[in-house]
């Protein structure tokens, strides 16, 4: 019993210096390759998981590559533990990976911004610039990459999309839009009297000059609703697009369309003339919109 006693006083004794002596620690592999040794390996691994979520603008998420692993050993007690060089050396192995979000138009990425709410004020903006009911593939695309893409302002990702060919065309259709009716030139030629007051009283058209012949095409798609002579018209081609929008071609030296047929816009209906109350060949084109006559440079030929 006294020998038992003995024993438990000297193992203890042995146990003293051996702690006095050495410490535990954990020796910290990466990739096959000893990092260090750290104390407390739990600390560690809630500092790579804190790493791993934090937030910071465009990125995503973080991924370690792989966690280290951990060997208990007992070393000198003066031996110098390196969690945060640890800690370093993991992070360097991770992969951040950016969410960023690009404005697509016509399936074609033409700016990339931080942040959805950038994003939508950009596209905001361009429609209500637009402010028709035009057909526009605008949109929206998430886009995650691991490296760190540069980003653009609200204001120059509007400016890039706005330069766009596709939305100044759309601009211009804004423009010649009348009462939702898109118009395009019926010809191409020199204005020789314009919308309003003249010597000779008030001038309901615009006149295109251009040699007789020149084909005069359809501003936009609608029904013919009169091909004839009408006085001082001369011959006269009357086109209803809906929306109370009619559009008129006079002087005609030909006209290829009759009353109640479909055209379409750019459709050749009439040729150049100078028939009726004219001084040449030329167009005179109207615009009316519920009977109200209105200036056709307000939509063409600006």
């Amino acid at each position: 019993m006294r020998f038992t006693g003995i024993l438990v006083f000297g193992l203890s004794i042995l146990l003293l210096l051996f702690l006095i002596k050495f410490k535990p620690v954990y020796k910290v592999t990466l990739l096959g390759e000893t990092i260090g040794v750290i104390e407390n390996k739990e600390n560690i691994n809630n500092a790579i998981a804190e790493y791993t979520q934090k937030t910071a603008e465009n990125v995503a998420f973080i991924t370690i590559k792989e966690m280290p692993k951990y060997e208990l050993q007992f070393v000198d007690s003066m031996t110098r533990t390196n969690e945060e060089e640890v800690l370093l050396a993991v992070e360097e192995t991770a992969v951040t990976t950016y969410r960023m979000y690009a404005i697509v138009l016509e399936n074609n990425q033409k700016a990339i911004v931080s942040s959805i709410e950038e994003a939508e004020e950009v596209v905001e903006d361009i429609k209500a610039e637009l402010n028709q009911d035009l057909e526009l593939d605008l949109k929206i695309m998430e886009i995650y990459d691991s490296n760190e893409i540069s980003v653009e302002t609200v204001e120059t990702a509007l400016a890039k999309v706005n330069d766009d060919d596709v939305i100044q065309e759309k601009l211009k259709e804004k423009e010649s839009t009348v009462n939702g009716v898109v118009l395009h030139t019926p010809v191409t030629g020199t204005i020789t009297s314009r919308f309003g007051s003249r010597a000779r009283g008030y001038h309901t058209g615009l006149d295109i000059a251009t040699t007789t012949g020149t084909p005069i095409s359809v501003a936009a798609s609608g029904t013919v609703t009169y091909a004839g002579w009408q006085g001082g018209y001369g011959n006269l081609v009357i086109i209803s697009h809906g929306n109370g929008v009619e559009t008129y071609y006079a002087h005609c030296s030909k006209i290829y369309v009759t009353v109640g047929q479909e055209v379409s816009s750019g459709e050749t209906i009439a040729a150049v003339g100078s028939t009726g109350n004219s001084t040449g060949p030329h167009l005179h084109l109207e615009i009316r919109v519920n009977g109200n006559i209105m200036n056709p440079q307000n939509y063409l030929y600006k």
